[in-house]
This record gives C-alpha cells, structure tokens and sequence, in this order.
C-alpha cells in the first residue's frame, strides 16, 4: 500500500522524468546515461584513424570524401544510473512532528527513487543516524520494487544526534559504483558540519543533490510571546528563551542567512540544491521546483 500522495496518476507523471547527470560513470547494464567508455549508442562522441578490422558500418564517408583518409565514427555507451539517497533520521527531523517533518521528507525521498525505479535504474536508500551503523536497503530496480521502497522508509524511527560526515562515511565505505547521491536533511548544523558531509560525497565522484527540508514551524515559529523553556531535540539541552517580535525577526534572519550559506557552497560546490518547506504540495515541489535547478532531463 503506497502513502496518499503516490496516487496512480502522480507515478504515471513521474514515470515522464529522468534524473540528469553531469557525470559519466561505468553502469553494469545497457541503459540510458553516458558512459565515458566507447559504445554504439545514437551519441557521437569522437573520430579516430581507421585500422584493419575496424567495423566498416562507422566509416564517416563524408569525411573519406574531402580527405581520402578513413575515420571511424565513435559513439559513447549508455549505460544504467546507480542512486544513492541518504535521509536523515536524527531526532530534529521529528519536529514538530513526524507527519511535519520527517513524512513529507521521506516522500520526497520516496518520488526520486520512483523516477529512478521507471527508469529501471537502481536506487538504494540510507538512513543517516549516530551511532553507526545505519540502516540501508539492498539496491532496488523496477517499479514493482517501489512497495520494498516504501516499506523501508516507513520502518525508520528517527532518533539522536548527527554527525554527518562520518555517518556518510559509514555508508560510503561499502560503495562500489559511483553514481547519483540524494542527501535529504533539514541541514541544521553548523557550517563545518554540512561541508564537511558535502565534501565526503563529492570525495567519492558523486554527482550531488541536496534537498533541505523545514516545517513551517521551523520557518515560522508560532511561539506565544513572553518566556520559553527551548529544549534541543537531539542534545535534550534545555534554553531559557524570550520570545517577543525582536526575537522572531532575528531567528527569521539567521535561519535566512544560514539557508544561504547552504545554497551559496553548494553552487560552489557544483551541487544542485532546494528548500522543501513541507506545506507546501508535493506534487508542486517535484514538477516545479526540481526541474528548475536542473535535477530532470
């Protein structure tokens, strides 16, 4: 049984997407994304001098014409994509709630491996928590896989503190194949922390994503005016806070700023990133959104 977003008619528009790449890896199976090995896909990639035995069918006799000089047409082989997407499961990812926050982050996590599953691709999905090690599914290939999807995601029990470029590590020390990398975290950490996460990624030639998600209370906090017992969902370090119009507007502020900061490294950085504040509609999200910073053909 898939959740109440993944109505029949929100897969059959999914199933008219495609991740992009701006990588070229070695898959295992003929597919549909560019391999930096030569192959005999309709992709052109380069010329080379002809040698006895060469197939006669990629002679490029326009250029026989001009030249008197035989060249082989060479074409790039297309191959199968391999994506990895890492949820976070720390406890902040429970607040307000599990239905705010860490629910709609996990749809989102749950239409990219639809779109990578109709294209008959492979898709693993990690939980991000501490302590190691963190729980990960088998690859999953098909559409018929995406029920196992749903099931692994709904079987995560978020928990704990983060420490994200070690817990990335543990799961990367198994990987075999590069690929496409989908890190889904509300991202609030210190600067030091997410780099360093980011970098870990990029450390294993990984073409990146990174999906920030917010509940609107984060974004808005509905706090009453006057004095506030804070407590921190992963620490359980409690704050006295005074919480007023000033205070509002300075946390509106720094939560700009730091959101910022994110978007900012990850363009320097060459990865695609987006805030999904989970009010908003899914479906908007994923045929509006993502096709604007360029994550679908």
């Amino acid at each position: 049984m898939l959740p109440e977003p993944f109505t029949p008619a929100f897969l059959t528009q999914l199933e008219t997407l495609r991740l992009r790449t701006r990588k070229e890896f070695l898959g295992s199976h003929p597919g549909s994304y560019s391999s930096p090995r030569r192959g005999t896909s309709l992709e052109f990639a380069d010329y080379r001098r002809y040698s006895p035995g060469d197939d006669l069918r990629y002679l490029d006799w326009g250029i026989y014409a001009r030249s008197d000089r035989l060249y082989i047409k060479l074409f790039r082989e297309e191959v199968d994509l391999f994506a990895y997407v890492f949820i976070d499961a720390s406890a902040s990812m429970l607040f307000p709630s599990r239905a705010e926050k860490f629910l709609p982050a996990s749809h989102v996590a749950l239409a990219l491996a639809y779109v990578v599953l109709a294209n008959h691709d492979h898709v693993k999905l990690h939980l991000l928590q501490d302590p190691p090690p963190s729980a990960a599914s088998p690859f999953y290939r098909g559409r018929r896989r995406m029920t196992e999807c749903v099931e692994f995601a709904a079987s995560a029990k978020p928990a704990g503190q983060l420490d994200l470029a070690p817990a990335l590590g543990e799961h990367l020390k198994r990987l075999r194949r590069p690929g496409k990398a989908i890190l889904i975290s509300d991202f609030l950490m210190p600067a030091p922390s997410y780099q360093q996460g980011l970098n870990v990624l990029r450390g294993f030639n990984l073409d990146i994503v990174a999906i920030q998600v917010l509940s609107r209370q984060e974004v808005d906090p509905a706090f009453p005016n006057g004095n506030l017992a804070l407590v921190d969902s992963e620490s359980q370090a409690e704050f006295q806070y005074r919480w007023d119009t000033g205070a509002r507007q300075s946390y509106r502020t720094r939560l700009a700023h730091h959101n910022s900061e994110i978007r900012s490294f990850c363009h320097q950085s060459g990865i695609h990133y987006s805030l999904y504040v989970t009010d908003r509609d899914l479906k908007d999200f994923v045929f509006a959104t993502l096709p604007a910073i360029g994550l679908f053909k």
